[in-house]
């Protein structure tokens, strides 16, 4: 929820917009050819069978960390601040994946198959000295071993692990000109009020009774003119309404947050908005995780496998029933482009040796495109949805506690992602969109992947164009959100545009010996596959290792 008034950003709400000039957003913007001379962001492979994630990323067992919002600009943002529990652990779960994935191997419960990400999982994990350290813990102390933990998980994933140290002083300097204004008589003017203290990392969608009074006495504080009452408060609230994951120390809010930013296709549907079409969303609002209890695969867990290949025997997240054995989910790309039937693919994407076997061509490719795509679940890459599987709790009693954040589809994902004070709309550097047929086969790009008219194809007029880190967001509606139910809240001006930069889909293709992949002991050993590491009691039986 962003709560609060910027006052160097608000403008007037949305029936101020002007009419776009020239080209609206989703409007055709010439040739729609793709350039092949950079290799795809995506995954190649030969045809379906299992993967596991073999990525960096962290684990958190506590299913209130992880903040998932799809926002304008179809991007999924998932926000982890990580505590001492997260850190803790994290080499050791790095050691346990790669010791249980090795002795799969050694075992041929498993064989690898189609690529080589495993054996790139590996050597990073040598070439940073991962066990080692990991065995270093009782000799360097607590507070000196999460150190080193923080800067092995940096590099291992660059430009996603940030250190947030913002002054507590600049944090109540701009709460005590929202106060001032907050309308604390309404049960929405007081959520909007505790969320602005720490403005996206702040969620709260009600308030318990112990950050109410947290809120009121900051009210006090700020009326009374008592600063370092006001200062007091704000602590207390953010910590409290934070549930401890952002605490103040030496005068300054911190916490170790990974940040990933993943784009994604969302329902085949349009909207209108300011006088422009954007991609539809489906529904909006708070959607915790839920189980799947229909279908044709094994039932009851969150996380769940469809017997579809097309799904790629990756996990998927429902968030919303939709009838019958259908739900509206969380998964992965959902079509493959075939590389000699697929029109607008470049003929350099066309021809691709194997890893593992140099002698037989790739026949797919896993893209996701960041474009209305999906009949109305929410599209990742293939490798970003095992990632997400990944950093969520591995027990489906903890994943139902998930929340997903869904904005309107013209509200922007606003947020001090490097936590220096600078608000950004969120984005990623992935440029391509296609539509597919009813039965999913891709058939046409929407835009040419080329980085300015593929935002000129997703902004249309609203985009003040330059290089990366330097473009901006001319107007940009924010929403709030309470369950069910997204608002708009805001409208800010001229926002910076953060890109994040596309990260590799990091997963390694198996097969089972002696079990299809969408058999029982197949779906069993595919997820169990997923959930090692701390906090989760591996079952080797699952993992077919007696």
């Amino acid at each position: 929820m962003r709560a609060g008034l910027r006052l160097a950003l608000v403008v007037a709400l949305a029936s101020s917009i002007s009419a776009p000039a020239a080209r609206a957003a989703l409007d055709s913007q010439g040739d729609a050819t793709w350039d092949g001379s950079q290799p795809p962001e995506g995954v190649f492979f030969h045809w379906y069978e299992p993967s596991f994630y073999a990525g960096f990323a962290p684990r958190t067992q506590d299913p209130s960390r992880p903040h998932i919002e799809l926002s304008r600009g179809n991007q999924v943002r998932v926000t982890i601040p990580l505590g001492e529990k997260e850190l803790d652990v994290y080499l050791d779960d790095l050691v346990a994946r790669r010791k249980i994935y090795q002795e799969l191997i050694d075992a041929k419960v498993i064989t690898l198959t189609t690529n080589r990400e495993y054996e790139r999982f590996v050597e990073a994990l040598a070439a940073k000295g991962v066990e080692q350290a990991a065995a270093s813990r009782a000799s360097l102390g607590p507070e000196a071993y999460r150190d080193k933990t923080v800067e092995i998980l940096s590099a291992l994933e660059p430009d996603r692990v940030f250190r947030v140290s913002i002054p507590l002083d600049a944090v109540v300097a701009k709460w005590k000109t929202t106060l001032a204004t907050a309308n604390l008589s309404s049960e929405a003017g007081r959520i909007d009020a505790a969320n602005a203290a720490l403005p996206g990392r702040i969620d709260l969608y009600d308030l318990d009774a112990g950050v109410g009074a947290s809120l009121q006495k900051a009210a006090d504080a700020s009326k009374a003119g008592d600063d370092a009452g006001l200062r007091t408060a704000a602590q207390e609230l953010i910590e409290k309404a934070s549930s401890g994951h952002y605490r103040v120390r030496d005068g300054k809010v911190e916490a170790i947050e990974f940040t990933a930013i993943y784009p994604a296709g969302t329902i085949e549907g349009t909207t209108s908005y300011g006088g422009e079409r954007l991609p539809e969303f489906g529904v909006t609002g708070i959607w915790p995780l839920i189980r799947r209890t229909t279908g044709r695969g094994q039932l009851g867990m969150v996380d769940y496998i469809s017997p579809n290949p097309g799904y790629g025997f990756i996990s998927m997240f429902p968030y919303q029933f939709a009838g019958g054995i259908a739900y509206n989910a969380f998964h992965n790309a959902g079509v493959r482009c075939q590389l000699n039937s697929t029109p607008f693919l470049p003929k350099e994407w066309r021809k691709q040796a194997g890893e593992r076997d140099s002698g037989k061509s790739y026949q797919n490719l896993w893209i996701a495109s960041r474009a209305p795509t999906s009949h109305g679940c929410t599209r990742l890459g293939s490798g970003h949805m095992s990632e997400l599987r990944q950093v969520t709790p591995t027990s489906s009693d903890d994943l139902v506690k998930v929340p997903t954040y869904r904005n309107q589809p013209y509200c922007h994902d606003v947020f001090d992602v490097e936590g220096d004070g600078k608000d950004e709309v969120m984005g990623v550097q992935y440029y391509l969109a296609y539509r597919s047929t009813d039965d999913r086969i891709p058939i046409a790009a929407y835009v040419t992947n080329k980085r300015e008219p593929f935002y000129r194809w997703l902004y249309g007029q609203n985009v003040s164009l330059g290089p990366v880190g330097q473009t901006s967001i001319k107007q940009v509606p924010v929403c709030r959100f309470a369950p069910r139910k997204a608002e708009l809240s805001e409208t800010l001006s001229n926002v910076p545009l953060y890109e994040a930069k596309w990260a590799p889909e990091t997963i390694q293709f198996y097969t089972i010996r002696g079990h299809a992949p969408d058999s029982g002991p197949g779906f069993e050993l595919n997820r169990e596959l997923r959930k090692v590491g701390a906090g989760h009691t591996t079952d080797r039986s699952k993992l077919l290792l007696r």
